[in-house]
């Protein structure tokens, strides 16, 4: 495969009051794009797309893009930006080209992608090399994504997946979910684990995580409201587990965002 480059990464969202939102990929660089947060359709030339967890977009280089959001929440997006050696991207048709990737539950990628944002953000020399490291390892992260897509137990942890997606801001446990499913809570803990790389209670607490920081980028909501919007009734509680992951209180980290 010929290697590829990070160039840029760019996010941007879209309320259900608008009718949609029209841009253009670079002119030299390809670019992937991954929902963030709600669910929208993505026009490209006269093909469809339908973006929401567990797909990305490709989208070669100088196409013109129209995002359009298809219920009541907010459309969020982010597309990042990479290019071919050079003299390669005129030979591969794929890079050239648009299409949809469908792909295995994504938490881990979505906070590598996070992640991408943040670092890209931050507009320093030494952001952007660690930013062209971390797309290597985003790429890395599809390609195994899209080789268990088909595993057989899929189909069963999806629908506890749903689930949890659908209901992690109405302060639902590990204990919830597995009598939810009928499931003993230890058994359902270790079949979850094996299967997804990581605990329930990281997934679940990884989701409301995410979604907080999403909550702290984009909104004006007092931070105890935030915590009771990602399903934490303990306001000081929320503050603990958000410092743990991100490093930061929410309160700095949506001055450092700002």
């Amino acid at each position: 495969m010929a290697p590829l480059t990070f160039i840029h990464s760019i996010t941007d969202q879209i309320s259900s009051e608008m009718i949609a939102k029209n841009a253009k990929t670079m002119a030299n660089a390809a670019g992937l794009i991954f929902p963030i947060n709600g669910m929208g359709d993505v026009k490209i030339i006269n093909t469809n797309y339908r973006l929401k967890k567990g797909r990305i977009i490709h989208v070669g280089p100088n196409f013109p893009i129209q995002c359009i959001a298809t219920n009541d929440t907010q459309f969020e997006y982010a597309v990042i930006y990479f290019q071919l050696s050079d003299g390669e991207h005129e030979k591969s048709a794929l890079y050239q080209s648009h299409f949809a990737l469908q792909l295995a539950e994504h938490m881990k990628l979505m906070n590598m992608v996070q992640q991408l944002i943040e670092l890209n953000n931050k507009g320093s020399h030494l952001s952007f090399l660690q930013s062209k490291a971390l797309f290597l390892n985003i790429l890395e992260e599809i390609i195994l994504l899209m080789k268990v897509k088909d595993d057989p137990i899929k189909e069963n942890i999806a629908l506890i997946l749903t689930y949890i997606q659908e209901n992690f801001t109405k302060n639902i446990t590990v204990s919830d979910i597995a009598l939810r499913f009928n499931w003993e809570r230890r058994k359902f803990s270790y079949v979850f684990e094996k299967r997804m790389g990581i605990s329930p209670n990281v997934y679940l607490t990884d989701l409301r995580i995410q979604k907080s920081k999403m909550l702290l980028r984009s909104s004006d909501f007092s931070i105890k409201e935030i915590a009771k919007r990602v399903g934490y009734t303990d306001y000081f509680y929320f503050s603990r587990v958000f410092k743990k992951v991100t490093g930061l209180s929410p309160s700095n980290f949506r001055k450092h965002m700002n």
